[in-house]
């Protein structure tokens, strides 16, 4: 008797096991896709665009040096952004800091101050460095699953850049000067997100549930760079108005 009331004690605990297990299952499969439980604090950019530093614009157009030793296009700039999201109502509102470098090689002036080219290549370094203050309108991604997100951004940077010669030395004037320095300024951003959750409902929230990543999405953005001292004048001007194309994951 008690063998049996033993076997028929392990007979319904286990079909209550498997009852629960499938009710965990249901509830997963019958989730609303675009749904996520994990917490979303943080946010990570990497952007690529075209970049051509606005040197020449300090000269009011007496002279180009920039566009006389390294040409007239753009060239890559790579950049990435971290950001601390605080605020998630109606929006999501964040703090963020980015970095990223350019570089480019053309013609060295010679030593002497004239300005003349010369036989060797110069090599034009710029790292631009940035805070910001980050809004995106993301309440119709929560909302209606809609999965455009605009997004705005504005804040102060500072950019490291030097020139060197052909030794790979720091580039000097012949009058004390060296092609190394920074210079601060401010700038204003737009652009719009492509969340890419929505087309894959079940890999991201596995991705999720898996890794604690709350979306991932194309982006495309719009920066104008005013960096030419700020309050301060006679300093290199660094900055740009251009776009760029990347990644954005918020986890």
């Amino acid at each position: 008797m008690a063998v049996a009331l033993g076997a028929l004690a392990l007979g319904v605990g286990a079909r209550e096991a498997r009852a629960q297990s499938f009710a965990d299952e249901a509830s997963m499969v019958e989730a609303e896709p675009g749904s996520y439980r994990s917490p979303q604090q943080f946010a990570f950019e990497l952007r690529f665009g075209p970049f051509r530093p606005d040197v020449d614009s300090e000269f009011n157009g007496l002279r180009q040096p920039y566009q006389d030793f390294f040409g007239s296009g753009s060239r890559l700039l790579t950049q990435i952004e971290f950001d601390y999201e605080f605020f998630h109502a109606f929006g999501t509102a964040a703090i963020g800091v980015g970095i990223g470098y350019f570089q480019i090689t053309g013609t060295s002036p010679v030593a002497d101050g004239t300005g003349l080219p010369s036989g060797d290549s110069s090599t034009f370094k710029v790292v631009p460095m940035s805070l910001s203050a980050v809004y995106r309108f993301d309440y119709f991604l929560g909302a209606k699953k809609f999965p455009l997100v605009p997004y705005g951004k504005a804040g102060l940077d500072y950019s490291y850049w030097q020139i060197t010669n052909g030794n790979g030395d720091i580039a000097t004037d012949g009058m004390g000067g060296r092609g190394r320095g920074g210079t601060d300024g401010w700038h204003v951003a737009a652009g719009a997100a492509l969340v890419l959750d929505m087309f894959d409902p079940e890999a991201a929230r596995d991705f999720d549930a898996d890794l604690g990543v709350n979306h991932t999405a194309l982006v495309f953005e719009f920066n104008h760079a005013d960096v030419s001292g700020l309050f301060l004048s006679n300093r290199l001007h660094v900055g740009d108005t251009t776009w760029s194309l990347g990644l954005l994951v918020q986890f």
